[in-house]
């Protein structure tokens, strides 16, 4: 579970952001199911992977092992977070200690997630059940099932805690809001199945909290934004995303004041904040450019100085979710049209939205 002892330094230090948009259901299926049934059966679908990773540039410390855990899809693929096989030469997923190796299918490191496929596996292996996107809510019951620290396969009670938790982690972490748990995660847990109480998948571990920073306190990727990715790296092996490169937040008033801008021209002057801009993309290739003067504003860190955008194609951004929205919607090969506001005044510009590769600096984060 590589990813959480690198956040285990800085997540906390850092402001968890609500994702934009509200959350209600009315109600979920409860199957009143216990923890003991529900191990023995979606218990049959999550199983213990290993993986080794070599560093071809260094002599010692070159061998790169990594535990974690997965769950089993339709036709045997094997689902799990791309940390736990971040640059392996060998895989080798372990059912009920019987060890099988497999091969990547596809990778997105953008969002933490890798779809495995064993050369064969166990024929008491299930297929897990996965849960409709909007069957999850604040409050209900939820188990973790996965190979914390290498003991075995374990399983922990807990609720949901909370939903749309957007983690600071990288300029992509917007697009996978987390499930939040009190279910115990722990290093090894990594890509194993949290279900409801019938035995569903409803997310996938992907880290937790250092204790000493936060009790209780894990995160998962929910199935409405696992489904589209599994799908696609099943088929094509990656996940194509347009690039525009932007990163930023969206102006406030304490933004506009600590512009100089006077409140007369404030709903003008709101807008998206264009903090950084990533080298090649398409921000980059307009000419559009980040902050450079870095501000700390109630514990959160803000960069000053980019470009405010106030339209996209035509549409006022107005809100964060707006500025969200827009986003989700772009394709590859769209024409975006940009207005916005600079130092010297406002400004236009147009670019072709092209593929996002995969990034080494993203790539790093894993490694």
């Amino acid at each position: 579970m590589g990813l959480v002892g690198f956040l285990r330094a800085a997540l906390v230090a850092t402001a968890i952001l609500p994702a934009a948009g509200s959350f209600a259901h009315a109600k979920v299926a409860d199957c009143a199911r216990s923890p003991a049934q529900i191990f023995a059966t979606t218990g049959n679908s999550v199983v213990e992977i290993f993986s080794i990773a070599i560093n071809p540039f260094l002599v010692s410390d070159r061998i790169i092992p990594r535990g974690g855990s997965g769950y089993v899809m339709e036709d045997g693929y094997v689902i799990t977070n791309y940390h736990v096989v971040a640059d392996a030469k060998t895989v080798v997923v372990t059912y009920d200690g019987t060890g099988v190796e497999a091969e990547v299918v596809g990778i997105d490191p953008t969002l933490d997630i890798a779809v495995l496929r064993p050369y064969f596996m166990a024929p008491d292996a299930k297929a897990i059940r996965m849960a409709g996107d909007a069957d999850i809510m604040i409050g209900q019951t939820a188990y973790t099932i996965g190979f914390p620290l290498g003991l075995g396969k374990t399983i922990s009670t807990g609720i949901v805690s909370g939903y749309g938790r957007v983690l600071p982690i990288t300029t992509s972490s917007w697009l996978s809001p987390f499930v939040q748990t009190d279910a115990a995660i722990s290093p090894g847990s990594s890509g194993g199945a949290l279900v409801d109480s019938c035995g569903r998948l409803i997310g996938m571990i992907t880290m937790g909290v250092d204790p000493g920073r936060g009790e209780n306190v894990g995160f998962a990727i929910p199935v409405s934004v696992l489904r589209p990715v599994i799908d696609e790296l099943i088929r094509t092996g990656k996940v194509a995303r347009p690039w525009h490169g932007l990163y930023g937040q969206f102006v406030t008033p304490p933004i506009l004041l600590m512009l100089g801008i006077p409140a007369e021209a404030w709903e003008e002057n709101t807008g998206f904040l264009v903090e950084t801009v990533e080298p090649g993309s398409a921000a980059d290739r307009v000419g559009l450019r980040g902050g450079s003067w870095p501000v700390n504003w109630g514990g959160t860190q803000i960069l000053l100085g980019g470009e405010i955008i106030t339209h996209v194609n035509d549409i006022r951004i107005d809100s964060l979710e707006t500025a969200l929205n827009v986003v989700r919607s772009l394709k590859i090969g769209d024409m975006v049209h940009l207005v916005g506001v600079r130092e010297a005044g406002r400004f236009e510009v147009s670019v072709t939205l092209e593929e996002r590769p995969l990034l080494r600096e993203e790539l790093e984060l894993y490694r």
